[in-house]
């Protein structure tokens, strides 16, 4: 008897457990979530609201008198090639927190005996009164980037010794880039196709014991450094140094020309889903529906979703999924509400975001993007809105779709369709929407001039322009030639795709989604191997803590056996690369991680740290 009772005790005890479960588990998935959701402490962070008072804005252009350890930038200011080398290196230098100072061999004599390093924009040609002074400045110990070679003329001959060249002869067209050390961050080994790496260069033969960091194809070397005395000549045996996709160039150059050189890096992983939440068709796609026997919109619930929700927890992915309410032309007030399906879709996709860590932003109402120039709306087959106020109209009925589905969560992130934002478009966007913190378009630059291109910075109504680098299910070799030199110079991944790049044959590659999901995982993958150490993240913790990190500034210290760096206005954890051959030894309030050869990560979160070096 006392059996049959211990028995039907422990059945009641599992029928609860399980009823319990089922009970907690319908309390997950119902709309209780949606209530509880709720991001108000990153919204009202007092923060937003300073950084754009804290933030340096012009560049560390230092005053010629200042004690400041400082670069000297020489520019030629009446070559428009010397000035456009120029623009990007000053973009560069904001990034890594380096002062310099500007020196026109146009308008003044050079005065290099101030300087730590010289970065010169300007042709070695127009040099000839100071290549003595040249000389005398490398061989007493400075730090000389020479970032162009042109045709070769007379002052060449004065100085290709020192530069570490034997023989020269003439300019060649110098086709793809070889990477033999890692000028760039984890591509020693690596090559990059004659597509987009391009140079006029000099052939040359070089000393034996000159460091080679990339040749192209031929075998023709680009970037090389010569040690001299006690400082060294970098050379980059080119002309394409002006393109922002070749920042990570600079940036490795520099780092490895001056001794154990360090500079601040975001380190942040961030992965966009564009169109998304959106409306889904029903309509029967003959290529899914034969591999999966399902509609589109039963394809995107059952087949799609789970396997991006699998592959952020199998590669630490944190998901920024941009809405839209509607796909319509209509760019005329009123606007009407998204169906019954459509919410439906933004509920029950919008709360698994949430749920596994992502963030929810706006890519707009519609698919229209906020501009009003018939050239570009012609080119993309879009509509232009006819006025900002139906702009401002549109983007309110969004706020408010969004906040029918989840009452306490308020976006922050915009991202723009097709990457097109006007000036007035952006403008009208803070005006109806206070709480806009972030707005994520595109970083490379654009040449039919129709995207909104961005740096990473704090805009004067504080919201963070934070572009995006990358896009789609698989590598290519430009994508990776960007993300290189982003990762070098920014320490930044940030890529975006689309649900319906699978439908496209130039954005699918014409692969089923079986195969399109296998090519996302190697890209995934080779992002995990390559940069183990980089941060998943959303588009609005990340702005939050670049926000910080633009804020803040740094004082380098270098000794024969010590790095000591100095953050005026720390508040996050900050990150930082450090380029030494040297052995890393003590550790003063800062952990450093070796990720590449004679490459370090450091992590502080201390307004001063150091690091002996032996």
């Amino acid at each position: 008897m006392d059996k049959a009772i211990k028995f039907r005790r422990n059945v009641y005890i599992i029928l609860i457990c399980i009823l319990s479960f089922a009970i907690v588990s319908q309390v997950a998935r119902s709309n209780l979530i949606l209530k509880i959701n709720n991001n108000q402490q990153i919204v009202e962070s007092e923060q937003w609201q300073s950084f754009r008072l804290e933030a340096e804005q012009t560049m560390l252009l230092s005053d010629k008198e200042s004690n400041q350890e400082h670069h000297c930038v020489v520019i030629d200011s009446k070559d428009s090639q010397s000035i456009d080398l120029q623009n990007n290196l000053s973009e560069v230098y904001r990034y890594m927190k380096q002062a310099y100072v500007l020196q026109d061999v146009a308008t003044e004599r050079l005065e290099l005996s101030q300087c730590t390093a010289v970065s010169v924009t300007a042709s070695l040609e127009v040099l000839g009164d100071y290549i003595l002074a040249i000389e005398e400045y490398v061989e007493q110990g400075g730090y000389y980037f020479q970032m162009r070679i042109d045709n070769p003329d007379h002052v060449i001959t004065q100085l290709y010794r020192k530069l570490g060249i034997v023989n020269y002869r003439f300019i060649d067209s110098n086709v793809e880039i070889h990477f033999k050390l890692p000028l760039l961050i984890g591509q020693t080994g690596k090559e990059y196709g004659s597509e987009f790496v391009y140079n006029d260069s000099l052939i040359v033969e070089l000393d034996d014991d000159v460091t080679v960091y990339a040749s192209g194809k031929s075998g023709i070397p680009i970037v090389w450094s010569n040690q001299y005395g006690s400082g060294k000549f970098m050379v980059y045996n080119g002309n394409n140094l002006y393109a922002k996709s070749n920042r990570g160039l600079i940036v490795g150059a520099i780092s490895l020309m001056i001794p154990d050189y360090i500079y601040p890096i975001f380190n942040e992983k961030l992965f966009y889903i564009d169109d998304f939440p959106a409306p889904i068709s029903s309509e029967i796609n003959q290529d899914i529906y034969k591999e999966y026997g399902r509609n589109l919109s039963a394809f995107y619930r059952d087949i799609w979703w789970p396997d991006m929700i699998k592959a952020s927890k199998r590669y630490n992915l944190k998901y920024t999924a941009v809405a839209i309410e509607v796909y319509e032309d209509n760019v005329i007030a009123p606007f009407e509400h998204a169906v019954r399906d459509n919410q439906t879709n933004l509920i029950t996709f919008g709360r698994e975001i949430l749920k596994s860590g992502g963030e929810i932003g706006i890519h707009g109402y519609n698919h229209q993007p906020l501009q009003q120039r018939e050239d570009v709306a012609k080119y993309y087959d879009y509509v232009s809105w006819k006025t900002t106020e139906d702009m401002g109209i549109a983007t309110q009925e969004m706020l408010d779709y969004l906040k029918r589905a989840f009452p306490n969560y308020t976006p922050i992130s915009y991202v723009p369709p097709s990457n097109i934002l006007s000036n007035e478009g952006r403008k009208i966007l803070k005006q109806t929407w206070p709480e806009l913190r972030v707005v994520s378009a595109v970083y490379d630059t654009d040449t039919l001039n129709f995207a909104y291109v961005q740096e990473y910075k704090v805009a004067e109504d504080g919201v963070i322009e934070m572009p995006r680098m990358t896009s789609g299910y698989f590598d290519t070799e430009y994508m990776t030639w960007l993300e290189a030199n982003s990762m070098t110079s920014l320490g930044v991944i940030s890529h975006f795709l689309h649900p319906d790049d699978l439908l496209e044959s130039d954005r699918s590659g014409n692969k089923k989604w079986s195969e399109l999901y296998e090519e996302f995982e190697k890209m995934l993958n080779r992002m995990e191997s390559t940069y183990p150490w980089t941060r998943a993240n959303t588009s609005d913790n990340a702005a939050l803590e670049m926000g910080y990190v633009l804020s803040s500034h740094i004082t380098r210290a270098n000794d024969n056996n010590k790095v000591s760096v100095k953050i005026d206005n720390q508040q996050v954890t900050q990150y930082f690369i450090l380029r030494s051959n040297k052995r890393i030894g003590r550790l003063i309030d800062c952990d450093v991680q070796k990720i590449d050869e004679g490459t370090y990560l450091v992590t502080t979160d201390n307004e001063e740290f150091s690091i002996e070096l032996k």
